[in-house]
């Protein structure tokens, strides 16, 4: 996984939107977010928060790698 990119200096987490799907099939879909300082915290802290069912997979994206397709007016 690599690092997300920070602005020099900012030292703070950064977001992460967690997704989950039941199978392969299914569409993933939006469960929350975590904030972390490093991609390897985030997934701890994705398993720890929303692992309380048995997705058979749980996605992180760090939300500055999410392009807004629509601005909110």
């Amino acid at each position: 996984m690599s690092a997300v990119e920070r602005p020099a200096g900012e030292g703070s987490a950064a977001p992460y939107e967690v997704f989950s799907r039941h199978s392969s099939e299914d569409v993933p879909h939006h469960l929350g977010q975590v904030r972390a300082t490093t991609d390897d915290d985030a997934v701890v802290y994705a398993w720890t928060l929303y692992d309380e069912r048995k997705w058979k997979d749980l996605f992180i994206v760090p939300r500055s790698a999410m392009t807004q397709l629509i601005e909110p007016e």
